[in-house]
Parts: structure tokens; C-alpha cells; sequence
């Protein structure tokens, strides 16, 4: 059977929707009793609710289990120490392979949620245990929050410059990746960057412009109308701190990778950005 861990986020579901579909066992935890029935009608086996944080719930949710996927939640105060509790887990439940879903460019101290998940990498490394780290870029499913927004509007916005370099990937490549790795021991002991091909906000706006048939423009939000609406929604005061420091670094650096791993995983290219918005397109029509 196969653990999948915060599997009622974005990341979660999409991989076990993939693993569920490739007819695999999968265990899903859940941070909260809420989040349980949307992660059951995935499919899954078994679901449970535990927290990372807590060596007891890791433990619980790694009994049985022959592989990990292991999704860390986003922009979390906890990192390390999650990290920590899922490598012991793993450890003493003997588990044949954890599979990291990390983010693409651990190394990067200016972006301390990257900065942190080096270290849980670190840990991995000298764990001696049989791992995988997929490093995954940013997905090109972050703008549909605001796609019906953007088609009203004709402007596609997000929260740095129209020209900064992104390497955007599809979740759904993801997920097919994330399957093929779990599943073929001739990962174990790679590290691998998931990244889809390089776009910035300006070429994604004349790509819509020609798949809506209307006019689409690129505009950069403000930084502090964004932490603003955030904070609106909920987000924590941790998550609005690292988000003040990732948007001015993709100001200036975008963030790149090399999408040559993806595609000799996938056996084929990359899904485009607009394969991507033709594909969501016709799901909006």
C-alpha cells in the first residue's frame, strides 16, 4: 500500500486521483476530520487524519506501508521537524521508499521555504533509507483561481513581473511522473528536477489572447494588494512572510529549471502552456 500525505490539497488529490487510477492501494492523511469525505471520493482505500508534526500520528499513518509519498505542507513553521518525524516513521516501519515531493531549487537561502526543505533533503540523504526527491517547479494550475476573473477582465495578473522567467508544470505531468517514480525502483536514490518548459507572464497573455479570442494583457499586482487579499482569505502570518520574500526574488530571478528529466520520465514533452489553456478552456466552456 501506498501512504500519500496532505492528499486533500492540490498536490494530494491530483496524485491520488493518479495512483487510484493506475489501480494502486493508497492510504491518505489528512490534517483535519474535514477534509476527510472529499479525499475518500478519490477512491482511496483507507483515509486517516494525523499531524506531521506529531511523531504518533506519522507513525500510525506509516504502519503497513510499503512506499511514501510524502507531501509537505506548503510555507509550514514546521518543515524540519515534519521531515524529521516522517524519515523516523519510515525508518522503523521499514518502509521500502519515501518519495519526497520537494520544490524545484532547494538551495536558494533568499526563498526560506525552499531553504528549509534543503535541510529535510539533507536529512534524507544521510537517513539510509531508500529514497526519491522530486524537485517540482511552480504549476501552471496557480492561475485557475482567477481564471474567470481573466477572461472578464482580459488581464492575466499575478504578483511579479510580466517578463520574470517561470518554469511552469503542469500537475497533471506531475502526477504521471509521481506514479512512474513510486512505482519503478530505478529511481531510488535520485534526485530529480520536475519543471515544465519556460514562460513568462507576458508570453502566457499572448497565448490566451489567441486561445480565448479576446485580448488578453500581463500585468504585475502589487506586492501588498496581494499579501492583503492573502491575509483575507486566512492565510497565516508565516505563510504572508514567506510570500513577501518569494515574489521580489521572482522579480528578479523568475524561477527556472530544465525540463529534459520531466520528459525522459514522461517518454514524452511536457505539456505546453497552451496545451494547458486550450485544455482549460474547453473544461470553462
Amino acid at each position: 500500500m501506498i501512504l500519500v500525505t496532505c492528499a486533500s490539497g492540490k498536490t494530494g488529490i491530483a496524485i491520488v486521483g493518479a495512483l487510484v487510477a493506475a489501480g494502486h492501494q493508497v492510504r491518505a492523511m489528512v490534517k483535519t476530520k474535514s477534509s476527510l469525505e472529499g479525499v475518500k471520493k478519490t477512491g482511496v482505500k483507507e483515509a486517516l487524519v494525523g499531524d506531521l508534526a506529531v511523531i504518533e500520528d506519522v507513525l500510525r499513518a506509516t504502519e503497513n506501508i510499503e512506499l511514501v509519498y510524502y507531501i509537505a505542507p506548503n510555507m509550514d513553521p514546521n518543515e524540519q521537524l515534519n521531515g524529521k518525524n516522517m524519515i523516523t516513521a519510515c525508518q522503523i516501519q521499514k518502509v521500502s521508499r519515501l518519495v519526497f515531493h520537494s520544490v524545484l531549487h532547494t538551495q536558494i537561502e533568499a526563498l526560506p521555504h525552499h531553504w528549509e526543505r534543503h535541510f529535510v533533503e539533507q536529512s534524507i540523504l544521510n537517513a539510509k533509507i531508500p529514497f526519491t526527491i522530486l524537485q517540482v517547479g511552480s504549476y501552471m494550475q496557480n492561475m485557475l483561481p482567477a481564471w474567470g476573473q481573466m477572461v472578464k477582465t482580459g488581464i492575466h495578473r499575478m504578483a511579479y513581473d510580466v517578463d520574470a522567467p517561470m518554469s511552469l508544470v503542469d500537475l497533471d505531468d506531475v502526477s504521471e511522473a509521481a506514479v512512474k517514480v513510486l512505482t519503478d525502483d530505478n529511481y531510488t536514490n535520485g534526485i530529480f528536477e520536475i519543471a515544465g518548459p519556460i514562460i513568462s507572464l507576458k508570453q502566457k497573455a499572448l497565448i490566451l489572447s489567441e486561445v480565448l479570442k479576446i485580448e488578453v494583457s500581463a500585468e504585475k499586482e502589487a506586492l501588498d494588494d496581494f499579501l492583503k487579499h492573502a491575509q483575507s482569505l486566512g492565510f497565516s502570518d508565516f505563510t504572508l512572510s514567506m510570500m513577501s520574500k518569494m515574489f521580489p526574488y521572482y522579480d528578479e530571478n523568475g524561477l527556472v529549471g530544465c525540463d529534459k528529466t520531466l520528459g525522459w520520465i514522461l517518454g514524452r514533452s511536457p505539456t505546453s502552456f497552451e496545451t494547458f489553456a486550450r485544455r482549460t478552456a474547453a473544461s470553462f466552456s
